[in-house]
């Protein structure tokens, strides 16, 4: 279904018009309402002011399609409205004579060259509230408007009741506040990579949205508002019934799976429809947006009509092999070129459609991991202005796996610095990425009318303070019109189906008459010697310095070998992790890799025998946050929601340890450490 079947369904008194409507667009919009209001119940109140207006005004919009965008403007009028109330003096004109006749340009908000931001999700919290808080009422709604909603100057100045030099003004003295707070933060200890204040204030605001809807807080909210949303009368004469039973039939379900959102290079996947980079042109361009969403966005229609199609005949389940990829995957790629588009493409597909920024990140991405592991998009060096060039048939050959989006010299910058077509070639300037994705497929099976690929994704940070984390994996695949098959969906799984022996790579550690103690020595001499298996995903970076220690992790009364390689030059004592335990046959016992690895740099054993605690510590306010580490039947689980807080020094933090004690690391040449498995 798209937003044009839905809108026809819902004056049609279809539910599930309703329901799509909603659900499609609750999550951006409610989190813009927070920015807006800066309180949960004034935005929970604007958001269903204006699902009500909007439902019940369906047939005055002229374009289907554009409904987020026109719910957008609603909602941001709505603000206003009630922010106005409290303060009447508020979005008054203020012209000011040096933007009387300027053109509002945000080129130098660019992140071109913008390297990994890692912030825990403390710390993005309280560096949006600082960096909003610095703006006013007037000035946060342009900036909101305008950088994340792609609303046009003239429109938001329609919209707000003031003239387009006002808008322009309240944009320029709030990028100006910005940059001054960013500043003062950085005085303080904070890590800004940035020197764009519009940049980071984006990165942040979209990082702390994908954190809140992991947490479950954005998923509850759009349940409270469906229930009241839904049983008001005057959404539509015809269809109050149907959308009052659309939130009683859980139409309109909550979502709380993501558990770690993920920056990729410049921008991250999900929430709003502007950019944090304006790769194809000027920023507040709505209709520019609108219409890239509308070419790029898969259609359930299509989907469905093909399914009843292709249910007439026999769907029997076929094993993906390594030589069937290039004759099935969309693009003709190779399992290798999918797995690369597995680790730095999507890492979910977003209900409503990429961005612009989206295709840049991921065209960044892909390049440079190309450069780093094997050459998959073709290079051919630099330009005189020291572009990078690429193919850009391999370019577009890759994105053709997850989108029908292609670069062309029609959809580019024409910018010395953005993204240019020229002829056969694709020119940018790279952004720096500081982290690695290891993908492994498990299994792979595909009928005629769907493909699933189970995968392990291990992200490793080359900064000891950036955000590291592994997680299980399934894409969904279904064919396009000409039969090859695109990633129409990426999710994360609890549980992974059993691995083809040639697609997973455990340690040869099944020699029969060893005990525990033994295969753990054999593994310790397989690390030190950076045997296949037993290597770590960021090996380049550590010093070469191995450690180890035992612990039963799982309660299974069989010890763990957690072994930890020590990175170099870091400011914190930090270690790459690989985790083996041995599992008992009826013939002795099983060396076994834990899937999954992690970074950490203190760890402590926890108190009820149930995994590990991980510290991340915050060099500019100097809070302690401990996540637990788990091994689960998936493989290793980081949790991302913090057990304790403490503040540096805290007496709390002394008795936390005291109950979880520091692990101690062993040498891995010193094999005295095994002794507690005799």
């Amino acid at each position: 279904m798209n937003f044009t079947e839905a809108i026809n369904r819902a004056k049609a008194g279809e539910e599930s018009g309703f329901g799509y409507l909603y659900e499609n667009t609750y999550r951006s919009k409610y989190y813009l309402a927070l920015q807006y209001m800066k309180n949960e119940d004034a935005a929970q109140d604007v958001l269903q002011d204006a699902y009500i207006r909007a439902f019940s005004k369906l047939d005055t919009l002229a374009d289907p399609e554009a409904f987020p965008a026109w719910l957008g403007i609603i909602v941001a009028n709505t603000a206003k409205n009630m922010l106005k109330k409290k303060n009447p003096l508020l979005f008054s004109e203020v012209d000011d004579p040096e933007t009387a006749d300027m053109e509002y340009q945000i080129e130098d908000e660019r992140e071109e060259s913008q390297p990994e931001m890692a912030y825990t999700k403390q710390e993005t919290k309280e560096l949006v509230r600082q960096l909003i808080d610095s703006l006013s009422e007037e000035q946060r709604l342009c900036i909101l408007m305008y950088h994340i909603e792609g609303i046009p100057i003239k429109q938001i100045a329609s919209t707000l009741g003031c003239s387009e030099n006002t808008v322009k003004s309240r944009l320029n003295y709030g990028r100006k506040n910005l940059k001054a707070k960013a500043e003062e933060l950085q005085k303080k200890g904070y890590k800004l990579y940035s020197g764009a204040p519009i940049g980071l204030l984006l990165w942040l605001l979209r990082s702390q949205e994908s954190s809140m809807a992991a947490d479950g807080s954005i998923g509850a909210a759009g349940k409270a508002m469906a229930d009241r949303i839904f049983s008001n009368p005057g959404i539509h004469p015809a269809g109050h019934v149907a959308a009052a039973g659309a939130a009683k039939t859980g139409l309109l379900h909550t979502v709380a799976g993501k558990a770690i959102a993920a920056v990729l290079g410049v921008g991250i996947v999900g929430g709003a429809a502007a950019a944090a980079i304006n790769g194809f042109g000027g920023g507040g361009q709505a209709e520019s947006v609108l219409t890239t969403q509308a070419v790029v966005q898969e259609t359930d229609v299509q989907t469905e009509t093909a399914a009843e199609t292709e249910m007439e005949t026999e769907n029997v389940l076929r094993s993906l092999e390594a030589g069937d990829y290039p004759n099935l995957i969309a693009g003709n790629l190779t399992k290798e070129e999918l797995t690369l588009v597995l680790a730095y493409g999507p890492e979910e597909i977003p209900e409503g459609g990429f961005s612009d920024s989206d295709y840049l990140t991921y065209m960044n991405s892909m390049c440079q991991a190309s450069d780093r592991e094997g050459q998959y998009i073709e290079y051919y060096g630099t330009d005189a202005q020291y572009r990078s060039r690429y193919s850009l048939e391999d370019i577009n050959r890759l994105f053709s796996s997850f989108t029908d989006f292609q670069f062309s010299e029609e959809n580019d910058s024409d910018t010395e610095y953005g993204i240019n077509v020229e002829n056969s070639e694709l020119l940018y300037t790279p952004a720096t990425m500081s982290y690695t994705v290891t993908v492994s497929i498990v299994s792979a099976q595909y009928t005629d009318t769907e493909m699933d690929i189970y995968y392990s994704f291990e992200r490793t940070s080359a900064d000891p303070m950036g955000s590291n984390y592994s997680l299980n994996k399934k894409a969904v695949l279904k064919p396009t019109e000409n039969g090859m098959f695109r990633i129409v969906q990426i999710q994360e799984v609890t549980d992974m189906p059993e691995s083809a022996p040639e697609e997973n790579a455990q340690p040869d550690g099944s020699e029969m008459g060893k005990d525990p103690s033994e295969l753990y020595a054999d593994a310790l001499t397989a690390v030190a010697n950076k045997e296949d298996g037993f290597t770590f995903p960021r090996e380049d970076v550590l010093d070469g310095n191995y450690g180890y220690f035992v612990a039963d992790l799982n309660r299974d009364g069989i010890p763990e070998l957690v072994v930890g390689g020590e990175y170099a030059e870091t400011t914190f004592y930090y270690h790459d992790l690989q985790i083996f335990t041995c599992e008992q046959t009826d013939s002795g016992y099983t060396l076994k890799k834990i899937q999954g690895e992690q970074s950490a740099m203190n760890l402590f054993l926890a108190a009820d025998g149930n995994g590990l605690f991980v510290e991340e510590f915050s060099r500019g306010t100097g809070d302690i946050w401990l996540h637990r580490l788990t091994i689960e039947e998936s493989g290793l689980v980081y949790h991302s929601t913090a057990e304790y807080t403490y503040t540096l020094g805290d007496d709390g933090m002394n008795r936390f340890s005291e109950d979880n004690p520091e692990v101690t690391w062993v040498d891995i040449d010193d094999r005295s450490g095994l002794s507690v498995l005799e």
